[in-house]
């Protein structure tokens, strides 16, 4: 009956029970194998003499188990830092097997491949789009070699056909994947090239998408920009107004001519133009009274602040040259 019962608890506890566990559990820690170490101990049968230690070192090996799971996935991401993604992958699959739980490291290597593909997936981009600027730039050479009769003409022939098509089937691809992650651009150009090197080919409907997308994108950033552009013309022309200054109204002309050619500011540039034009009437007929009343340097003052509106007036230029040679002339009857 006694044997009876030992061959039970034998089944039950599986093999390790029959054994030495904690030698076993041992030499699995020093391998950092705490998967088989944890297996070790539940297989353990409760009536095994060593039950209890194992027990107590069960927790332990778990926490042990966790820490050097994150001690990989650090290295594998390190790793994945530096594009070594052959040492990333092999250094997970050396180790996975060797922690309790493996699910979190499984879902690292997903993502490590999901971006290594995105990587090798930029660098092809570049590569075909150097690629289809070659051929696109040799468009004729096919031309010109089927006017040549040897058997190596024929074959070269045959090669830039294969990677014409070639590049367009992968730049089709290309782009495709990157319109699915909504890199619009560079879906936009690889599927544009692509419909390029191939006109004959119904183009990927990806591109159709991609090129609203931007227009739309492009229309929003304009309006912002423009918005923005607006507020800021809003501003100067109302410190112009609020306080009257030169200074003031020449800071708004200047940031309205560095924008003259943008429809959306054309109102604020005739408003300005108008306010411009009234002063510097304004500031030229002042000198001219000062001037007659022989308040020469104070003239000249003014005729010199008002120049930046219209640097190129003819009537203030000879202004300026008529009350620089009055103040020259007092200057130097003062001097005798």
């Amino acid at each position: 009956m006694r044997k009876a019962g030992l061959v039970m608890a034998a089944l039950l506890g599986g093999c390790a029970s029959l054994g030495d566990p904690q030698q076993q559990v041992s030499e699995a820690l020093a391998e950092d194998d705490y998967a088989r170490a944890a297996a070790i101990i539940e297989q353990t049968h409760p009536d095994h003499d060593q039950y209890a230690l194992l027990q107590e070192q069960y927790p332990g090996i778990i926490l042990a188990s966790n820490q050097y799971r994150q001690r990989l996935i650090l290295e594998a991401e390190a790793m994945s830092r530096k594009q070594h993604w052959e040492q990333a992958h092999n250094l997970i699959a050396a180790h996975r097997d060797k922690v309790v739980d493996p699910s979190a490291l499984g879902e690292l290597l997903a993502a490590l491949s999901s971006l290594e593909e995105h990587q090798l997936n930029q660098l092809l981009a570049e590569r075909r789009q150097a690629q289809a600027s070659a051929l696109m730039q040799n468009a004729d050479l096919t031309e010109k070699l089927s006017g040549f009769h040897l058997p190596k003409a024929k074959q070269e022939r045959q090669q830039l056909a294969e990677e014409r098509r070639y590049v367009v089937e992968d730049m089709t691809r290309l782009g495709e994947y990157f319109a699915q992650r909504q890199q619009w651009l560079l879906a936009r150009n690889l599927l544009s090239a692509a419909h390029r090197l191939a006109p004959e080919q119904p183009p990927s409907p990806q591109l159709a998408k991609a090129q609203q997308i931007l227009n739309d994108a492009s229309k929003r950033a304009r309006a912002r920009h423009n918005r923005a552009l607006l507020t800021e013309a809003d501003q100067l022309m109302a410190r112009y107004q609020r306080n009257g200054q030169l200074d003031a109204l020449l800071a708004a002309r200047r940031f309205l001519n560095q924008h003259q050619n943008n429809p959306a500011l054309s109102d604020h540039q005739k408003r300005l133009e108008q306010w411009a034009r009234r002063r510097f009437s304004e500031e030229m007929n002042t000198g001219e009274a000062l001037y007659a009343r022989g308040q020469y340097r104070e003239a000249y003052r003014i005729w010199t602040q008002v120049a930046p509106l219209y640097p190129d007036n003819e009537e203030l230029i000879k202004k300026l040259e008529r009350s620089r040679r009055v103040l020259t002339n007092l200057r130097n009857l003062q001097d005798d």
